[in-house]
């Protein structure tokens, strides 16, 4: 039996990334289903970003986003004058995090 189900893992990384985000100040909505989807909307000090979190559980390593994911969070970043960014996160077998990776697409 798994440890976690695939939604559980997701939830899980987008919950790390906000944890990170909120610590250095900024403010969060998790799950925005909007065009463009992104599963962060962050704000601090005037600026906006949608942030797309991937996910997975040591010893795998979260998956790129895919060319249409990144089409999507930059067309709609571009359109609100947001920044579009990346959130990869790896969970311990236990849930806490191993690592976290940031990579600004737009």
């Amino acid at each position: 039996m798994p440890l976690y189900e695939s939604g559980d893992i997701g939830a899980a990384g987008e919950k790390h990334a906000t944890a990170a985000l909120i610590e250095k100040g900024w403010t969060c909505v998790q799950n925005t289903q909007q065009a463009g989807a992104t599963d962060i909307q962050a704000t601090a000090g005037g600026k906006t970003m949608l942030v797309q979190v991937k996910t997975a559980v040591c010893p795998a390593f979260p998956a790129d986003i895919s060319p249409e994911e990144r089409t999507r969070i930059t067309g709609r970043a571009a359109r609100n004058g947001y920044e579009a960014w990346l959130c990869q996160v790896r969970l311990n077998p236990n849930g806490s995090l191993a690592w976290i990776n940031w990579q600004k697409l737009s």
